[in-house]
C-alpha cells in the first residue's frame, strides 16, 4: 500500500472552510450569494476571537522585545495582546570595540571572537529594513536574519540574534537607502530580572507613583477596549539602551483575511473550525433550517472539546508544598 509521504501538507484556506461549513448547514453552492460569504467571514472572526478569550492559545503566545525609555511609565503593547504571560527586566552589556557608521550600514569589530545576542537601533529618522550580519573578516559577511522595522525617530529597535555564534565582525546594513540610526546597540551577556504583577488597587494606592529608577520592579496590566497598558514602577530613569523589557503575550487569533488565506489555527482544529462556523451560520442564514442545530451544535461541542482539552504544551509541574517549617 502506498501512502502521501507529506505531513502537514494539506491546507485549508478560508474559502474551504467556508464552503464546508455551507454544507454541513445543507445549503448548496448555487443558493450561497456574496452576502452569504460577507456573514460567514465575519461569523468566523467572531468565533476565532471566541476561542482567544476561553484560554491561552498555545501558537498565540509570542515572545516580545520591548525598549525602555527614560521618563515613561506607560508602554503600550502591540495591537491584540490579550494579556502578560510573564514578564521579566533585561540588563545587556555592551562590550567594547571598534565602531564604523558609514551611510548604509554600521559596523562593530571586537579584538577577539565575541558573541552578540541582540542588537538594537535607535532611529533618528525613518526606518528602513535591514540585515543583520555576521564575519570572521570583515569582508565575506553572513546574514543572520532580515527585519523589517516600523518604528520612527526616537524609537528603539531590538532584534534577538536566532544564531548565537561567536565572531569578530557584526555589522547593521540596510536592504537600500541610508541608516538613519543615532545609535546601534550590540548586546551579550543578557541577564534577566522577573517583574512582579500588581492588581489595579496596589497600583492606586502606591504613594508616589512617579518615583523614578534605572530598574523597574513591578507593573500593572491596563487592559482597556482598544489597547492594552503595561504601567511601570518604578518609572525607568535610564535611556541608553542596556535595558529591555522580556515579555510573553497572550495574543489574539489573526483576523480573517482573503478567501485564498488560511485560518491562522493548528491543522488539528480545522474541524472544530468548520463544525463551531457551520452551527453560527445555521443561526444567521435564513435558508439553512433551523433544526438543523439539534445535529450541529452536539458536532460543535465535541469537536471544540476534543481539541480543548489537548490545548496544553505538556510540561512536567513540579508542587513545593513548602512544609520545612513543620518538620525541622
Amino acid at each position: 500500500m502506498a501512502y502521501s509521504d507529506t505531513i502537514g501538507q494539506t491546507v485549508f484556506t478560508t474559502r474551504k472552510v467556508i464552503d464546508h461549513a455551507f454544507r454541513r448547514c445543507k445549503v448548496p453552492a448555487a443558493k450561497i450569494t456574496g452576502e452569504h460569504i460577507d456573514i460567514a467571514k465575519d461569523q468566523l472572526f467572531l468565533l476565532l476571537h471566541q476561542w482567544s478569550a476561553v484560554g491561552v492559545n498555545l501558537w498565540c503566545q509570542e515572545t516580545l522585545t520591548l525598549p525602555l525609555y527614560e521618563g515613561r511609565a506607560q508602554v503600550t503593547l502591540p495591537a491584540g495582546t490579550i494579556d502578560v504571560l510573564n514578564a521579566s527586566l533585561r540588563l545587556l552589556q555592551q562590550p567594547e570595540g571598534t565602531e564604523t557608521d558609514a551611510a548604509s550600514s554600521y559596523q562593530i569589530e571586537f579584538d577577539e571572537d565575541t558573541l552578540i545576542t541582540s542588537i538594537g537601533i535607535l532611529w533618528n529618522g525613518a526606518s528602513t529594513p535591514v540585515n543583520l550580519q555576521r564575519s570572521a573578516d570583515g569582508v565575506t559577511w553572513t546574514t543572520i536574519q532580515s527585519e523589517s522595522p516600523t518604528e520612527g525617530s526616537g524609537e528603539w529597535s531590538w532584534y534577538d540574534l536566532s544564531e548565537l555564534i561567536s565572531t569578530t565582525f557584526f555589522r547593521v546594513v540596510t536592504v537600500a537607502g541610508a541608516l538613519n540610526s543615532d545609535t546601534v546597540f550590540f548586546g551579550s551577556l543578557p541577564s534577566e530580572t522577573s517583574l512582579s504583577r500588581m492588581n489595579k488597587d496596589e497600583y492606586f494606592y502606591l504613594p508616589n507613583k512617579a518615583f523614578r529608577s534605572a530598574r523597574p520592579l513591578q507593573y500593572w496590566l491596563d487592559r482597556q477596549a482598544d489597547s492594552t497598558l503595561m504601567n511601570l514602577w518604578p518609572v525607568p530613569d535610564e535611556d541608553d539602551g542596556r535595558y529591555q523589557l522580556r515579555m510573553q503575550r497572550h495574543r489574539s487569533i489573526m483576523d480573517v483575511g482573503t478567501l485564498s488565506q488560511q485560518v491562522e489555527v493548528p491543522t488539528r482544529w480545522y474541524e472544530a473550525v468548520v463544525a463551531g462556523l457551520a452551527c453560527k451560520l445555521a443561526r444567521e442564514i435564513e435558508e439553512v433550517d433551523i433544526n438543523m442545530l439539534k445535529i450541529l451544535d452536539p458536532d460543535a461541542n465535541a469537536a471544540f472539546t476534543s481539541v480543548a482539552l489537548e490545548n496544553r504544551d505538556n510540561s512536567p509541574v513540579n508542587i513545593d508544598p513548602g512544609i520545612s517549617g513543620y518538620t525541622r
